[in-house]
């Protein structure tokens, strides 16, 4: 398994210098591909499924950071409402205001939660080049201005940095999810104040709010269902997370600002507990002692 692993990153900084140069030159079609893959929603998916099947502990970590950038990133975009190029320009369709950069922000911020989680540097580079042609791929598109995509890079950084000296400092997980999503709620709560027609805000004050309350559980847990490992409960797990998303699914596409913030409050409940409950299913069957 190891040595796969080591040819997977191998393949992953192949394609990522790819990316990078690609976007560098100019390519409209790789750009495109750069800033699809530069969604938050891409990093979080990716962070959900370490939870589940890799580290439940590495896992709660990247989602919490990433939840805290995501946060901040809405709350600044809300407050400052700063405008984008002109829309006659865009190659591609996007919407909410312009600075920072959620796609900066957020794939630099997956580059070193990711890279300090596992402790791999070859994969924190390859993570680190693709933020760079994620980031460049806005600008030729025509959608952010430089300004833009930089203070997206800083803000990704920074909340990743407060993410790692928050988990240094947390000797629990669950109070690790607690300390970081008390400053995610409140970003989400100015977000929805300031802008309340801007969907995102809702959805990560529903996230933040089902993250708290399941740092709570956490806490009261001894924290096992976290390092269980085996396919039936990856299985399980896997099975309750894809339950909150179809929940997701239905609740957003109502579009009240009541229906996305339950939608993410559920869904953020889902999945942390998913653990928990494919544990406690199991356990319930005899198949964990």
């Amino acid at each position: 398994m190891g040595k796969i692993r080591q040819i997977l990153i191998y393949l992953l900084l192949l394609s990522s210098i790819t990316e990078f140069i690609g976007v560098l030159l100019e390519n409209i079609d790789l750009a495109k591909t750069a800033s699809i893959l530069g969604k938050s929603v891409f990093y979080m998916l990716i962070a959900i499924l370490v939870y589940i099947l890799y580290s439940g502990e590495k896992g709660v970590f990247i989602i919490g950071g990433l939840g805290l950038t995501g946060s901040l990133d809405v709350m600044l975009k809300t407050i400052l409402k700063m405008p984008r190029p002109p829309s006659s320009e865009w190659l591609m369709k996007v919407e909410g205001p312009g600075f920072p950069s959620g796609h900066a922000a957020m794939s630099f911020s997956f580059a070193l939660l990711a890279g300090y989680a596992t402790r791999n540097p070859l994969l924190a580079l390859a993570l680190f080049i693709h933020a760079f042609a994620v980031s460049d791929s806005r600008l030729v598109l025509r959608v952010h201005y430089p300004i833009d995509v930089v203070g997206g890079a800083i803000l990704g950084v920074v909340a990743a940095l407060l993410s790692v000296v928050l988990y240094k400092c947390s000797n629990n997980p669950g109070k690790y999810l607690i300390s970081i999503t008390v400053p995610s709620l409140i970003a989400s709560i100015v977000s929805s104040i300031e802008m309340p027609e801007y969907t995102d805000a809702p959805l990560l004050t529903g996230l933040s709010l089902g993250a708290l309350l399941s740092g709570l559980i956490i806490i009261k847990t001894n924290n096992e269902f976290l390092y269980i490992d085996g396919w039936l409960f990856k299985a399980v797990s896997l099975l309750i997370g894809f339950t909150g998303s179809v929940i997701v699914f239905v609740l957003e596409s109502i579009n009240t600002y009541t229906a996305v913030l339950t939608a993410g409050l559920v869904f953020s409940i889902l999945v942390f507990m998913s653990r928990l409950i494919a544990y406690k299913i199991i356990k319930h069957l005899g198949r964990i002692q």
